[in-house]
């Protein structure tokens, strides 16, 4: 009696962690030191980000392929495009590298403050092969936003666009049952449930040149009464 409790309450906790686990797309940007979801910037700086796709390794989402069905071991592929929001004149992205270990080299197109195509008959979209197994966090690419000089506050968003192109699931991944013939497939929809995660660049706003007169005003008014 007492075993088939635990064994109801072990099936009970797993059933919750795999409701909570998650996979889908996540961008991060450098902070100097490591890599985070938030920067501050100011106009003329260049901030790094990059772009990759990711699992719950504790409860990897489930995949159902020709092989049968086991859960996720690698990154097969993103087929999408990515964007920022946000952006004033003069914002861009600037050095857009493919950084994953094979895949058709010609899929980085940027235009404006878009990144990738969905066209997936011409591979025009972000098509990644790589059967390169990995737990958490796999990167896809690098790149970098210029701010422009713009002096107003904003905050620029990088993101995901589109997921998918027509019938081509956005993200597919190896199985555990499909480790020879690698064949590959896409989360099945009862399974966790897929997560995007954003970055964001706070740029600051650079005082007009009255405020500034003012503020060095106020500085020197403050200093007379201080001697006084």
């Amino acid at each position: 009696m007492m075993k088939s409790m635990i064994a109801g309450v072990v099936a009970v906790a797993g059933l919750a962690a795999g409701a909570n686990a998650a996979w889908g797309l996540k961008f991060e940007v450098w902070n100097g030191s490591a890599w985070a979801s938030t920067v501050s910037a100011v106009q003329g700086d260049v901030v790094k980000f990059r772009f990759g796709a990711y699992f719950d390794a504790a409860t990897p989402p489930v995949i159902t392929t020709a092989d049968g069905t086991g859960t996720a071991q690698a990154l097969t592929r993103f087929t999408g495009s990515n964007q920022a929001t946000g952006f004033a004149a003069g914002d861009v992205f600037q050095n857009v590298v493919r950084t994953i270990s094979s895949g058709n080299p010609a899929l980085i197109v940027v235009a404006g403050a878009t990144i990738g195509g969905t066209a997936v008959t011409s591979f025009g979209s972000q098509l990644f092969l790589a059967d390169v197994p990995f737990e958490t966090y796999k990167e896809i690419y690098v790149g970098e936003v210029k701010v422009g000089a713009d002096v107003n506050a904003r905050l620029i968003t990088i993101k995901n666009k589109t997921f998918g192109s027509g019938n081509t699931a956005g993200l597919t991944f190896y199985n555990n049952a499909s480790l020879v013939n690698k064949q590959s497939g896409a989360p099945q929809t009862s399974g966790p449930g897929r997560v995007d995660q954003e970055a964001t660049i706070d740029v600051k706003a650079i005082p007009a040149p009255a405020s500034l007169a003012l503020i060095g005003l106020g500085g020197l008014v403050a200093a007379r009464r201080r001697r006084a």
